[in-house]
């Protein structure tokens, strides 16, 4: 039997919907789902996040680091579809390879839609990652440690004339803040399971 290493606990989460929801945060664009992908390797390497810089192109949010994710679109019946099938099209994760273990509660955007994180893990040899340069400029693997409450500072900066709160990962070559830091906040990544 091949040991494997221990996950982080994800304090904040609760069990997955089984499909969408109206959620507290309506606005005028359809909601989002993202996916929060734990890599797990042999007892000697720490567990790793996933996170992806936005390609440059883009309309919205160029060049930003986040986790692989979208809107919705007709066809998903709920946000781990949405997940799961952004997730595919963006870095090229094979959905059948992934196990879902929850979700936090739905994270406003500024444009007042909402996002579900989701939160799954894979199995590092069965990772094959692709970034679509369309959309992901790169794709990067995180120690879970990194990412952790212990490592999260809060920050104020101001945006269209208000000035707003967010907390802050300092992962060396990247720093994750805004949304995505919000998630990962309510994750609260913590003691080893």
């Amino acid at each position: 039997m091949k040991l494997k290493s221990r996950l982080p606990v994800a304090k904040g989460l609760s069990p997955i919907h089984v499909d969408w929801e109206d959620g507290p945060f309506k606005g005028t664009r359809a909601p989002s789902a993202v996916m929060v992908l734990l890599v797990e390797y042999d007892h000697l390497r720490e567990a790793e996040v996933v996170l992806i810089r936005r390609a440059t192109n883009l309309s919205s949010h160029r060049g930003q680091i986040g986790f692989p994710g979208g809107r919705r679109e007709i066809q998903d019946p709920s946000p781990v579809a949405t997940a799961l099938r952004e997730a595919q099209e963006e870095i090229g994760l094979n959905p059948r390879k992934v196990e879902i273990l929850g979700q936090i509660q739905n994270v406003a955007s500024i444009d007042g839609s909402f996002v579900k994180p989701i939160l799954g893990r894979i199995n590092a040899d069965d990772l094959v990652l692709k970034a679509n340069p369309d959309e992901v400029q790169s794709i990067h693997l995180i120690p879970w440690t990194q990412l952790s409450s212990q490592n999260c500072r809060q920050f104020q900066f101001n945006m269209f004339g208000c000035w707003r709160n967010s907390f802050q990962y300092d992962c060396g070559s990247i720093m994750v803040w805004g949304l995505s830091a919000q998630m990962l906040h309510l994750f609260d990544f913590g003691d080893l399971a």
